[in-house]
């Protein structure tokens, strides 16, 4: 760079402050000379505009004596009005048109007095017409009732003609006799002399001029476009005074002139016009400007030349520091061996230069250091990624449609703070009919969370067919975690159980976030009994939570990340938040959207404040259509075991199943509901047995609850099948058996409310049921 050494920036800054007195001293000359310019413009200017407003005035006062004139004439002379207009209008070439006209006799039946009109056409003929025979009579109009007022003679508004194609204003004065107005004259005059008017002035380089009629509307502009426009706010004002003055204003309302302009003004006699002289504010000082540039431009040469005598003299003195200077450059590029000049005084550039020899040497050890511990932060880096990689393998994808029937949808997301995070989430189909899903988070962050959470996950997925269920899951996972875990590490998670048949969503939670349902309306947050973290205490137990999803309904699932989100202000984000955002999004919407709505949401809320604990979300959306299930509870009698039966019987053929599979699901849970009755309460204890009755698209299934002893049906050994009727008497013989064989599916698990038996019935396909 050119200012890397001393001698440079010391030149520079006597350069800089040389300027800077330069400038002040240049600065204050141009302020005295631009007041004394900006005064000589102000008389000049106003002399001018005075100058232009006596001309206008001469020819507007010549307008107005021949139409006072003809007006004391015509007074005594009415019947030769016509000629007398002629006469004028042929010596006055300022004028484009005259017409005097009287006030019609109060008698209707009196004739119209004649009210000639003369007119000077295109090729400087001149045209005449009767006023009194128009369609439209003149007395009605406002130019003939105004000029009945205007004794003195008066300037009206200006107007385009249609007629003649050009923009005319009107003076008119009272044809009076007895000192009664009976009629007016009326002059035509045409605008043009008035451009012609400001077109001659002398006017500064880049000035204009312009005329004002009383209403503040241009009569002449040297800008054509605004003739006939209205000036602005600011201008009006500027020109409100009866004297000529000058007004700086901001902004011109003509487009040809920029910045800042002065306008002078004076009013024209005789008339409410007023005269205007635009002069911009660069042009005022252009002269000055350009004086002033080019001193600066020699006051800059003279400093160019004492900076570069006070360059040369420095750069003299402290040569000795340039090869230290060369040295350091050595050792910015890591080249740290080299050698030294001897210093041959013990002044400040001697002890500079031992100074740097021992800094060099140290440096080298310093650099050594930090390659190893550079060389370990990319061991370790390398290892956090592989850790990264390997924990995404573990996470299911993030989006799951049912391949079979479409019946339910899932959507996930997962946003780590660190590298590898706590947060969990899986699912999988548990069989056929039930899908299971799950969302967890551990209770610290980094490498052992994310430990944690793999074990977790892994155990979950290998318990899961023995638990059954979402509470037996999270007992089984419970006691599990809490063998060895001596760092007293624990996690939240939430199950799900999903009939994707029926939409029966079983749910348990360990102390997790309670999960919100999406889809009737208000979202709503699902607050049901939750059971403590897994990992810390043995005989935690964990109780369940049963919603059935509608069609469309959607359920989401999600970790302290997205509730305790802070912005720059520690502000969390809060549940609140969280189920207004949910709100926003349609009914009818994609499962994905809740997920995209609700982070997009919680992006904007903490900008760009650090993320600072884990993000999960999934959303699960049922799409099935499933019938409405009927549900009855009988006491353990075989009276009601029948009665029951008739009326599920009677239900399924309401329903159009076939009578083959009726008669097979009768014979199947008459067997079960007997033997329940028979060998389920020992010595004849009362107690009561569930039925519920699911239709669904493609089966029917049945769930058998009773709080009798356990026994599971699964379990039983198949029979020896001899071909003996009296084998028929064994208990869990072939009644066991012949159910088993007949139904599509059956599942049995236990839980605080007793036996639970699912049995599937599949509708039987077009050739099976054929004969």
């Amino acid at each position: 760079m050119v200012l890397r050494s001393i001698a440079s920036r010391t030149a520079w800054w006597v350069l800089v402050g040389s300027t800077l007195v330069l400038g002040a001293i240049g600065g204050l000359l141009l302020a005295l000379t631009r007041a004394q310019i900006l005064q000589h413009t102000h008389h000049e200017a106003a002399a001018l505009a005075a100058n232009a407003g006596s001309q206008i005035q001469a020819r507007v006062d010549r307008v107005a004596v021949s139409a006072q004139m003809l007006a004391a004439i015509i007074a005594s002379r009415q019947d030769d009005a016509e000629p007398l207009l002629r006469d004028t209008l042929a010596a006055n070439l300022d004028i484009d048109g005259l017409a005097a006209v009287f006030r019609p006799s109060p008698d209707p039946a009196a004739p119209r007095p004649h009210s000639p009109f003369v007119n000077r056409l295109d090729n400087g003929a001149l045209s005449s017409r009767d006023l009194s025979q128009d369609a439209n009579p003149y007395w009605n109009n406002n130019w003939f009732l105004g000029g009945l007022g205007c004794a003195g003679g008066c300037w009206q508004r200006p107007f385009f003609s249609q007629s003649r194609h050009r923009q005319l204003v009107n003076y008119s004065t009272t044809i009076e006799r007895d000192g009664h107005p009976i009629g007016i004259i009326n002059a035509d005059v045409t605008l043009n002399w008035l451009h012609r008017i400001l077109g001659s002035l002398d006017k500064p380089p880049g000035a204009y001029a312009f005329v004002l009629d009383s209403d503040g509307n241009y009569l002449a502009h040297d800008n054509p476009e605004l003739v006939g426009q209205r000036g602005g706010t600011a201008l009006l004002d500027a020109l409100a005074s009866d004297h000529a003055e000058s007004m700086r204003l901001p902004v011109a309302q003509n487009p040809r002139a920029k910045g800042p302009v002065w306008v002078y003004s004076a009013p024209i006699q005789g008339t409410r016009w007023r005269l205007g002289l635009v002069v911009p504010e660069y042009q005022i000082y252009a002269g000055v400007r350009h004086i002033f540039l080019l001193s600066l431009a020699l006051g800059l040469v003279a400093m160019l030349g004492v900076a570069l005598i006070t360059l040369l003299t420095i750069r003299r003195t402290m040569a000795p520091l340039g090869v230290l200077a060369d040295r350091a450059e050595h050792v910015a590029r890591g080249e740290l061996d080299f050698e030294l000049p001897v210093a041959r005084r013990p002044d400040e550039v001697g002890r500079l230069t031992e100074s740097f020899d021992q800094m060099r040497r140290e440096l080298a050890l310093h650099l050594e250091d930090l390659a190893r511990v550079a060389r370990e932060k990319q061991r370790l880096a390398s290892e956090l990624e592989i850790a990264h990689q390997i924990q995404l393998g573990l996470l299911p994808n993030a989006h799951y449609l049912d391949a079979v029937c479409a019946q339910f949808e899932l959507h996930a997301a997962l946003r780590p703070a660190r590298a590898v995070g706590g947060d969990l989430y899986s699912y999988f189909m548990l069989d056929p009919q039930r899908f299971f899903v799950m969302v967890g988070d551990v209770s610290d962050k980094g490498i052992p969370a994310a430990l944690f959470m793999a074990q977790t996950i892994t155990l979950a997925k290998a318990l899961a067919p023995r638990a059954q269920t979402p509470p037996n899951l999270l007992r089984l996972l419970n006691l599990e975690l809490c063998r060895g875990n001596d760092s007293c590490m624990f996690v939240t998670l939430l199950c799900g159980l999903l009939d994707t048949g029926s939409g029966n969503l079983v749910l348990a939670s360990a102390g997790h976030e309670p999960p919100i349902l999406c889809g009737r309306g208000t979202p709503q947050v699902l607050e049901f009994p939750t059971g403590a973290v897994l990992g810390l205490y043995e005989d935690s137990d964990y109780p369940e939570h049963v919603l059935r999803l509608g069609r469309g309904e959607t359920l989401l699932m999600y970790t302290d990340g997205i509730t305790e989100a802070s912005d720059h202000d520690e502000q969390m984000y809060g549940i609140e938040r969280t189920v207004e955002s949910l709100a926003q999004v349609p009914p009818t919407a994609a499962t994905a959207t809740y997920i995209e709505r609700l982070l997009g949401d919680v992006d904007r809320f903490v900008a760009d404040a650090p993320q600072a604990d884990d993000i999960t979300l999934l959303a699960l959306s049922w799409h099935g259509s499933a019938l409405k299930a009927t549900e009855m509870t009988i006491d353990n009698q075989l009276p009601e075991v029948f009665a029951a039966l008739d009326r599920c019987e009677q239900l399924l053929q309401d329903t159009g199943t076939p009578a083959a599979l009726c008669g097979d699901m009768r014979l199947v849970l008459e067997e079960l509901m007997v033997n329940t009755v028979e060998y389920g309460y020992p010595d004849g204890q009362p107690g009561q047995i569930g039925l519920r009755l699911q239709p669904l698209a493609d089966a029917v299934t049945v769930e058998l609850i009773d709080d009798g002893v356990a026994f599971d049906p699964l379990q039983s050994a198949d029979p020896v099948l001899t071909g003996d009727l009296a084998d028929r008497e064994r208990v869990g013989g072939l009644g066991i058996h012949l159910a088993r064989t007949m139904t599509d599916e059956m599942r049995y698990t236990r839980d605080a409310q007793g036996n639970h038996l699912l049995l599937r019935f599949a509708y039987p396909t077009q050739d099976e049921s054929s004969p």
